[in-house]
């Protein structure tokens, strides 16, 4: 019994040992991230969005099926392919998100959003597994208050480096109409691409009530793309 619990011990010493910092695994996310990014020239996908609000002064839903072309390296040009329900919900939640995620990708935007310690400060709090596969689990605290910025916790891919769940609160009302809100979202890879999944996200509005916003991405189409040029990632960890 002793030797077996010394075995324990050692395997688990040993796994430990080996687990990189959040540091190293930051460092490593953003050479990963960089390489895809720049192996990713041009795909198109498919996503559907789906409002629901219960509440003041009345419920009501929405939904909206969208056609997304991505060039690189930031045009993303979106087209409605149908829509049904409330035309306010379409017009103020499922629009303003669409105009939200073209801004968020122009590159003065996106260096504000990026998972970079200039950004946050990272903590790795454990392992999980996501799409059945390892991942270090971080949390992360925004270092200012920002509509691109979260407060929360990220899943990365211990192979790919690449965020793969994010369980959050935003670190800014996205509006002074909503008091609190929650965000999960999902990742799943095509190819050697990593592309949102799904995303869940809740809000409770001031003048009483509550929206669900879901988001589900599918029909990937990489029309170009390049061979993903792996780094070392040895030499990309933190010293």
């Amino acid at each position: 019994m002793r030797a077996v619990i010394l075995l324990f011990a050692l395997s688990f010493s040993a796994v430990a040992e080996s687990a990189p910092s959040a540091d190293d695994i930051v460092a490593r996310m953003t050479v990963m991230n960089a390489a895809r990014t720049a192996a990713l020239h041009q795909y198109r996908s498919t996503r559907t969005y789906q409002v629901n609000y219960k509440g003041f002064p009345k419920g009501a839903s929405a939904k909206v099926v969208v056609r997304l072309d991505y060039i690189a390296p930031d045009n993303k040009h979106f087209e409605i392919v149908s829509q049904e329900g409330s035309g306010l919900l379409i017009g103020r939640v499922i629009k303003k998100a669409l105009e939200s995620e073209q801004e968020a990708a122009k590159p003065e935007y996106h260096d504000r959003s990026a998972l970079i310690h200039a950004n946050y400060d990272f903590k790795l709090i454990g392992s999980d597994t996501e799409n059945n596969r390892p991942c270090y689990l971080l949390e992360v605290t925004p270092k200012r208050a920002d509509k691109y910025l979260y407060n929360g916790r990220i899943c990365v891919d211990s192979a790919d480096y690449a965020v793969v769940r994010i369980d959050a609160r935003p670190a800014k009302n996205p509006s002074i109409w909503i008091s609190r809100a929650y965000i999960l979202s999902r990742t799943h890879k095509v190819g050697d691409f990593w592309f949102p999944g799904t995303t869940r996200s809740t809000s409770h509005v001031r003048l009483g009530g509550d929206a669900e916003l879901n988001i589900d991405y599918g029909d990937y189409q990489i029309i170009n793309a390049t061979a993903v040029q792996t780094p070392n990632l040895s030499s990309a960890a933190a010293p």
